[in-house]
């Protein structure tokens, strides 16, 4: 049946005709239901599908892709664990809420994160961890505007001048992404724009950070981009260190070397959106329970992560 459903979906990329598409729409709905009542098979199939899904770049099935892919959205958001309502806090403190938040979820107390920044890890290791890299990083300016297409103007500007910088501004070759190809080509990593992730982990994980930024409600999209903005620079100041530590040369290393700061600013601007975004304790509760499923869905891909280098290990010691 499985197989059934996925086939429906994908007939409606190439049909798409209102039938179809509504067809494919019930076809990805039903899929989603298994997958997150506990059914394994089909959590593979489901999040494989919204990973092609969101990954097409075919303008001509933007849309019908756009309308298939929000059944699905619907059934994980109605299985996103709730938030109790609280009284709305004062901008200051919900920053510092947030925050805390962020704090207590990092990936940095990851036992893969301990084992690479502050352990002894294999040249075999640091790849691996990078290859996963290039899949949380390269289509970042896409989510960046996907949400600001939900944002009235004001807000949308603040998006803009981080999609800015992401893009590299007025010179092309200094894109983010492009900077990474280069740390990628040092160590003859793939580094293509149509890679797919294949661990499911990994779709689940960015899968989320689409459906969040794509949501008209801007909590789910702006927890998700504080959380990526206000974690950056500790990541990349670690994964900087760790480059050193690999001999890895400057150029190389300038990804990370410019991450290092520059999302202090736009973690700051993030935070401002939310305080005027933020304006009941509904917003609020969803507010965090957008920040805590990233978080655990990150956590969750980077257990995956872990076992992969762990496998590696137990490969070479035998």
């Amino acid at each position: 049946m499985i197989a059934i459903l996925v086939a429906n979906v994908r007939a409606a990329l190439g049909d798409r005709t209102p039938k179809t598409a509504a067809d494919a729409a019930h076809a990805l709905g039903r899929l989603a239901a298994l997958a997150f009542a506990g059914d394994d098979y089909a959590a593979v199939a489901y999040h494989g599908l919204v990973w092609d899904l969101h990954a097409d770049p075919d303008p001509r099935t933007y849309a019908v892709r756009r309308f298939v892919v929000e059944a699905g959205y619907a059934v994980e958001e109605a299985h996103v664990p709730p938030v109790a309502l609280e009284p709305l806090l004062a901008p200051a403190d919900l920053l510092a809420r947030l925050q805390a938040e962020q704090h207590q979820r990092t990936g940095l107390r990851h036992p893969m994160s301990e084992h690479l920044f502050h352990g002894d890890p294999s040249l075999a290791d640091l790849k691996i961890y990078l290859r996963h890299h290039w899949h949380r990083s390269r289509l970042f300016y896409r989510e960046l505007t996907e949400l600001a297409l939900s944002c009235p103007l004001g807000h949308a500007s603040v998006l803009h001048r981080n999609l800015y910088d992401e893009t590299g501004g007025e010179d092309g070759s200094q894109a983010h992404p492009v900077l990474l190809q280069r740390l990628l080509r040092h160590f003859d990593l793939p580094h293509g724009f149509d890679d797919r992730p294949e661990l499911p982990e990994a779709q689940a994980y960015l899968n989320n950070r689409i459906r969040c930024a794509r949501h008209p409600d801007l909590a789910w999209g702006l927890a998700v981009l504080f959380s990526l903005e206000a974690g950056t620079p500790a990541t990349h100041g670690n994964i900087h260190a760790l480059l050193q530590r690999f001999d890895v040369p400057e150029p190389a290393r300038e990804f990370h070397r410019i991450h290092m700061s520059a999302d202090v600013e736009h973690a700051r601007e993030t935070a401002e959106l939310i305080g005027a975004v933020v304006h009941s304790p509904a917003d609020q509760a969803i507010l965090f329970a957008s920040l805590r499923y990233h978080r655990a869905l990150g956590q969750r891909y980077f257990d995956a992560i872990w076992r992969e280098m762990q496998a590696t290990h137990d490969h070479r010691d035998r």
